[in-house]
Formats: C-alpha cells, sequence, structure tokens
C-alpha cells in the first residue's frame, strides 16, 4: 500500500453508481469522472466507494455490523472501537488510512466502521484490488489481535490538579494513536485489593508502562514493583531540569526495561512518540532472544 493523504472531501460520496470491481477495472482509473462515486457491493469484497480526487483514488471502505448476527467472541462494540483503534494503529505504522469513523443506531443493532484507503490514480486494477482487500484484513486482524492480547498502556504519575490534567493529555494522544490506555485513579476498586495490587493488575494486562515522573508522588512506590519485581516495559517521562529524585537514576542504567524521555511542553507528544518506538524495539528485541534460546519456543 502506498503513503497515505489526508485528502479528503466527504461530499465526494454523495453521488455514486453500483458497480463490480471487474468492471470498474476495465476503465481508466487515472480519468474516473470526479463526480461520481463507484459503490462495489460483491461476495467476498470489502463495501467500499471509490472515487477519483485528482491524482488519488481514495476507497471509502465500510464494515456493517449487524449485532444480531454477529457471532464473533467479543461484544459487537467493543470489537467496532477495536477496529477504529486498529485503523489509527496501522496508520501510526505507515497505512495510508485516514477519516475513521464510528456510526450506529440509538438501538445499537447496527454498527458502521468506515475509513479511507488512499492510493494513487496510476495504480494497476489487480493491486488496486489487492489493496483494498488487504486493507479490510489488516483492520479486522489488528483488531482481534489487539484484543486477544491485552494491547494497553498503563499510565502511572501525579494523579491531581495540573498532575492529573498532564496524564489526561498523555492519554489524549495514546488514544489518537489507537492504545487502549489506563488511569489507575478512573479504574473502578475492588474490595479487598490493595493499591499495589491493582496497580500490577492493570500493568501486568498492559503492553507497557508510561510513567510521569517529573514530581514526587505515589508512583515512587509502585515504580520498583512495575520495574524490578513485574518486570514490565516501562517509559519515564520527566520534564527537562525536573524529575521526583535522585535515587531512581541508577535503575535507567541497570535495567533494560525502563528508559527515561525528557521533554518540555512543546514536545511531549514527540517523546511520547520516542518512547513508544523503544518500548516495541526493546519486546521485539527480547522476543527474538526467547525464540533463539527457549526451546519451547522454537519452531520445529
Amino acid at each position: 500500500m502506498t503513503d497515505s493523504s489526508n485528502v479528503q472531501d466527504e461530499n465526494i460520496f454523495d453521488d455514486f453508481k453500483e458497480i463490480c470491481f471487474s468492471e470498474l477495472s476495465n476503465l481508466d482509473l487515472t480519468t474516473l469522472d470526479e463526480n461520481i462515486a463507484y459503490h462495489i457491493v460483491e461476495e467476498n469484497f470489502p463495501e467500499c466507494f471509490i472515487a477519483r480526487f485528482g491524482n488519488k483514488l481514495l476507497i471509502r471502505i465500510e464494515e456493517h455490523i449487524y449485532t444480531k448476527y454477529w457471532f464473533h467472541k467479543y461484544h459487537a462494540s467493543v470489537f467496532a472501537n477495536a477496529m477504529i483503534k486498529a485503523i489509527k494503529r496501522l496508520r501510526m505504522e505507515g497505512a495510508p488510512f485516514s477519516n475513521e469513523e464510528l456510526v450506529d443506531d440509538e438501538d445499537g443493532v447496527h454498527i458502521f466502521i468506515k475509513w479511507t484507503l488512499t492510493e494513487p490514480s496510476n495504480i494497476d486494477s489487480k493491486t488496486f484490488g489487492e489493496n483494498i482487500s488487504l486493507a479490510f484484513d489488516c483492520v479486522f486482524e489488528r483488531a482481534n489481535s489487539m484484543l486477544e492480547n491485552s494491547d494497553s498502556v498503563l499510565i502511572l504519575g501525579k494523579d491531581t490538579g495540573k498532575g492529573l490534567e498532564l496524564l489526561k493529555r498523555i492519554q489524549l494522544h495514546l488514544d489518537n494513536l489507537g492504545f487502549y490506555t489506563y488511569i489507575i485513579k478512573e479504574q473502578p476498586d475492588i474490595i479487598g485489593e490493595s493499591v499495589m495490587q491493582k496497580v500490577l493488575r492493570y500493568g501486568l494486562s498492559s503492553r507497557f508502562v508510561i510513567i510521569e515522573n517529573s514530581e514526587p508522588t505515589g508512583h515512587l512506590y509502585e515504580l520498583p514493583h512495575i520495574t524490578k519485581f513485574a518486570e514490565l516495559t516501562s517509559i519515564v517521562l520527566q520534564r527537562q531540569g525536573e524529575g521526583s529524585t535522585w535515587m531512581l537514576e541508577d535503575l535507567y542504567y541497570r535495567l533494560p526495561n525502563i528508559k527515561k524521555f525528557e521533554y518540555t511542553n512543546n514536545n511531549l507528544e514527540e517523546q511520547i512518540n520516542g518512547g513508544i518506538d523503544w518500548a516495541r524495539g526493546y519486546l521485539k528485541s527480547f522476543g527474538d532472544f526467547q525464540k533463539h534460546k527457549l526451546p519451547w519456543l522454537q519452531k520445529k
């Protein structure tokens, strides 16, 4: 699939004609009438609207979940939200996706997941059809994988006043990237469970942990349990020139599963992205080591 484009005019899909993909393949895609969209509904092919906008083809892919006939292991609304997050995650990884949208009726019987795939108008028809199918399959499979593997992020740090506002800013950025996120304060308590047990419960079900460490708060008690005992992959965010305590500095050298990223107010999101890239690299490297060294993970 090609690079993404933000070019989008929602009105471009208002006027359309029904067509099968084989008919569309016989047309010159570079000269399609820009005032007409082509609606493809055929068996074993994603439902979509295709229109030309300059030298690009905009493909509006739609998945309709009719909840009365939904037999997936995850609830329809849960899976629909996972698809939206999957689209965002795939876009972050370079997929040419944009304009994701989730629409459902008041009764929750019909749920529509929509997103736009962008391709060059001079693409050959065979590759064009393959890319549309691939775009749908990638989103569906990633959504399923995210739910199966608890692909979420635990966010820790000062959770009152401006500290909570900062955690919310971090959460918003992660949400926009397609991650499931948890701020401990906002999660329901279980009677008989300590705060530390609650943190570990969410931490162990997360792909990695982000710790905002600019001020000394309760996370100082939680951090050693998370990084040493539970060995969780941990991204530490810290404002330049600030920090909770010098007592943590040796952890960044001694433990490979934790790394500090210093930020300013203007580049926080950029540093979060850097932390995510590091976490991915660390997890992949560790996974490769396991597959190479551990006999029960080696393929026969």
